[in-house]
């Protein structure tokens, strides 16, 4: 088995993985600002780390995985505006939202999940160490931190401070207000000051709400620790809440915050950044009204993690395409046999251990360790269906189809066979066609045809109501 490879945004290059505390992994990773549906940008982040979790603990690793929401931030006030509602209300129901989708996807529940609105004490105690070790300062309500304070800041982005002041000036311009209160164009906010009647909390600085990059350096250090194993989110990330993160947290704690930053890339429209402010996100919601949940996350994984993923419905109907080739290789036994598979999982596993399937699982493994390189471990599965199918032997088969379901787990993939289920509006345009049926067999005085219709469909449940003018309804009893 090879080692793990991950590539670390920090050194821009592939580095052999080595957690801080032996087999123990602390991964945190950004969460959704929940102010509106998630999309699918927000599935292939979740779907990503959701990937790497899986993985690792199937790798032997103890990991600890924690994603943060964001339940207060200038967008959730101003959609709350929208609504005549109160910001904690779009919070609450967005919030809801994304659990709700995260579930439907088959994405694991974090270890932890801490809110933004639950940290505001430790947000202050963070904000005033800074202040007192000289990286930060009030000024009129508002408190910043002092870039120039952190020589290493622009390290994520690979941009020196002298570079990257020349184009925060021309910015400063157009933010006159804020350039009067800063130091610098480069300065951040770590609390922001709120006028009265506007949602805030009172600290020692003024009213106001924390700033975004803040939370999440406190929820880490808070949770996991001064420092993690794994950082992950969005490629949009890096610069510059992720790069803030590190200035704060590391002129505070004197310590990396994280030994490895992975970065998963953006979804594209025509070539565009799917994006709420864009209007042009397909929401998860959308979606899953046409694609399976295993279809969506077989797309996303199909591509590198840290590669474009380009958004066509031409692209996702292929993959529900593809997508029935494992299906059908994972369920492609007769009721007999997959009672065996069930009640005979250790002769599955016995035969799991042959020569052939060694040199799948390490195929697979090959390609995971490769900086959970999933466009290859799909490969491997479809390799694995393409043997199931070529079988005549039922314990080969048995044991290609215990690898395949094995393989595609660790991946999140089901693989369970939807094919036959009925959404709500087929159902009823069924049980019309039925109750016709029974209705011109009625007419026709062919009341064995009528009956025999009306008693099935007690046995299943359903009670058929005879109405005025030879009509019927129907009812789940």
């Amino acid at each position: 088995m090879s080692p793990l490879q991950i590539h670390n945004t920090l050194s821009n290059k592939k580095e052999l993985f080595t957690p801080i505390n032996g087999k123990t992994v602390k991964i945190y990773a950004c969460g959704p600002t929940v102010y509106d549906l998630s999309h699918l940008g927000h599935a292939r982040s979740a779907i990503t780390w959701d990937m790497v979790v899986r993985y690792l603990r199937f790798s032997g690793y103890d990991v600890i995985f924690t994603r943060n929401i964001t339940d207060i931030d200038d967008k959730i006030i101003n959609r709350a505006k929208e609504l005549g509602i109160r910001p904690e209300q779009v919070a609450r129901e967005y919030t809801f939202g994304y659990w709700r989708d995260m579930k439907a996807l088959n994405i694991g529940l974090p270890d932890f999940e801490p809110r933004a609105t639950e940290y505001l004490s430790q947000m202050i105690a963070f904000i005033d160490q800074l202040i007192k070790a000289g990286h930060a300062y009030a000024s009129e309500g508002d408190v910043y931190f002092d870039v120039s304070s952190f020589k290493e800041y622009g390290k994520l982005k690979k941009q020196r401070l002298e570079d990257m002041l020349v184009g925060a000036r021309d910015l400063a311009v157009s933010q006159q207000d804020l350039q009067e209160r800063k130091k610098s164009p480069l300065d951040f906010a770590l609390w922001k000051g709120a006028a009265a009647g506007e949602t805030g909390w009172q600290t020692p600085w003024g009213f106001g709400r924390p700033g975004w990059h803040l939370e999440c350096s406190t929820m880490i250090a808070d949770v996991l620790g001064d420092t993690i194993d794994i950082h992950g989110g969005g490629e949009d990330l890096v610069f510059p809440h992720n790069e803030n993160e590190i200035a704060q947290s590391e002129a505070l704690h004197k310590k990396p915050l994280a030994r490895y930053w992975m970065h998963n890339g953006m979804v594209n429209i025509d070539a565009e950044k799917m994006s709420k402010s864009l209007g042009n996100f397909k929401t998860i919601q959308d979606l899953l009204q046409t694609y399976s949940p295993d279809t969506i996350r077989l797309f996303i994984l199909q591509t590198h993690y840290r590669s474009p993923l380009e958004f066509t419905a031409e692209s996702l109907q292929a993959v529900k395409n593809g997508l029935q080739r494992l299906i059908r290789a994972a369920n492609g036994v007769s009721q007999d046999d997959a009672e065996k598979l069930a009640s005979q999982m250790q002769v599955a596993e016995s035969a799991f251990t042959k020569e052939e399937l060694r040199k799948v699982g390490a195929a697979f493994a090959e390609a995971m360790d490769n900086d959970f390189n999933t466009a290859e471990a799909v490969a491997v599965l479809y390799g694995l269906a393409d043997q199931i199918n070529t079988t005549a032997e039922i314990e080969k088969r048995l044991s290609h189809i215990y690898a395949l379901q094995l393989y595609a787990g660790v991946l999140g993939l089901t693989l369970e066979d939807t094919s036959q289920n009925l959404d709500s509006a087929t159902s009823q345009e069924i049980m019309s066609l039925v109750l016709q049926i029974r209705q011109e067999a009625r007419a026709k005085k062919d009341y064995a045809t009528s009956d025999l219709i009306r008693n099935k469909l007690g046995a299943l449940g359903i009670n058929v109501m005879d109405t005025a003018g030879n009509g019927a309804a129907w009812e789940r009893s």
